[in-house]
């Protein structure tokens, strides 16, 4: 027989807590936190490495033994997280369809131009001064961060 249990689920089992939120305040939250950085290890310490520390094997033993730790932590992130979230709340308000194109149009048309032929004229002026040959990456290779080649005949310009 096989069972399968969602992580949601487990969470739910665990605490006793309906752990679901209205649609997209998550993602809400989650980017308040990422700009308020409030729940980085040192806000909050190191998880991964104070979990393997913890001897205990008992959900309320954990939140004992962390808030014994790091008793204001939960209500210091709280506060960044919050605030954070009210900065974006005001910035919301800001934004209307006439700002969203603009926005649109830089990131497709200026950026991609830009970026791109930026990277190309550094690979030329750098051909150039060396005397190789260049070429722009290949999408694989942009995956990976990578922009151009310097001294790679192959499909070089």
């Amino acid at each position: 027989m096989k069972l399968k249990i969602k992580l949601d689920e487990a969470r739910e089992l665990l605490t006793g807590e309906d752990y679901d939120y209205p649609k997209y305040t998550t993602q809400l939250m989650n980017l308040a936190n990422q700009n308020a950085q409030a729940t980085r290890p040192r806000n909050v310490g190191q998880l991964s490495d104070l979990i393997q520390e913890f001897k205990g094997n008992k959900l309320e033993e954990w939140d004992e033994w962390y808030l014994e730790k790091y008793p204001d932590t939960i209500d210091e992130a709280t506060d960044k997280v919050f605030k954070m979230l009210k900065n974006l709340e005001k910035s919301i308000a800001q934004i209307d369809e006439k700002m969203i194109r603009k926005w649109v149009r830089e990131l497709i048309i200026v950026k991609t131009f830009s970026g791109l032929k930026f990277q190309e004229t550094i690979l030329l002026k750098l051909s150039e001064k060396y005397e190789l040959p260049y070429r722009l990456s290949k999408p694989e290779d942009e995956s990976k961060g990578i922009d151009g080649y310097i001294g790679v005949s192959h499909n070089a310009k």
